[in-house]
């Protein structure tokens, strides 16, 4: 998703020596485009495609590295919900009121869109998890996850979005959004693994691929 306020460069496609992580097929597909976004600057959005079995993987790179760092964003009604969210593959998301958490893994792509956008890819893996948990507890807890999280969507109750990235390539566009360092432990304890949700209350921990 490109954002609506950046300046994107014509697209540019090549074919990689490389094979298909997934299917093992040659001469993988790479787009790439630059874009120029408010605040955070210059960036490279990338797409590696296979054209056998569909394999995609996307990111985002901001040309000009920055520390590690958290960017923690109060969201208190609708107009919060248009904040700029860029967030690399190598960045984690949570909303804690939630107990949700995105974590950078092998198919977890790079996007650039907002508040309420983050909202809705969290939205989605809780329908699937509503419908197909494997324990009538975690659908439960699911089901009242998206009936908070719909409250969210429309600006009616608040929440914490908080990302964070040991490469500095994610960030909350904002101004009141609040830009802390990582310190060497918080940092080693960024995970590397799939999309996690932890449904609270007391529910416990469901994995699910995004």
């Amino acid at each position: 998703m490109l954002p609506d306020d950046g300046v994107p460069s014509p697209v540019r496609e090549v074919t990689l020596d490389a094979a298909c992580p997934v299917c093992g097929a040659a001469g993988l597909q790479m787009r790439s485009m630059s874009l120029d976004i408010p605040y955070f600057g210059e960036a490279l959005q990338t797409t590696v495609l296979c054209r056998e079995c569909r394999f995609r993987h996307a990111d985002v790179l901001l040309t000009q590295q920055g520390p590690p760092t958290r960017h923690t964003l109060r969201v208190r009604d609708a107009k919060d919900l248009s904040a700029r969210v860029v967030r690399s593959s190598s960045g984690t998301v949570r909303v804690p009121e939630l107990g949700a958490v995105m974590e950078p893994g092998p198919r977890s792509d790079a996007f650039i869109s907002n508040a309420e956008g983050v909202l809705h890819r969290f939205r989605d893996i809780l329908g699937f998890l509503a419908r197909n948990g494997n324990t009538k507890p975690r659908r439960e807890a699911a089901r009242a996850a998206l009936d908070r999280l719909a409250r969210m969507i429309d600006g009616k109750e608040p929440f914490t979005l908080i990302i964070e990235d040991p490469y500095g390539n994610s960030g909350i566009l904002h101004e009141g959004a609040r830009v802390d360092p990582l310190t060497d432990k918080e940092i080693r304890g960024l995970k590397t693994g799939v999309f996690t949700l932890e449904l609270r209350p007391g529910g416990p921990r469901a994995r699910a691929s995004p």
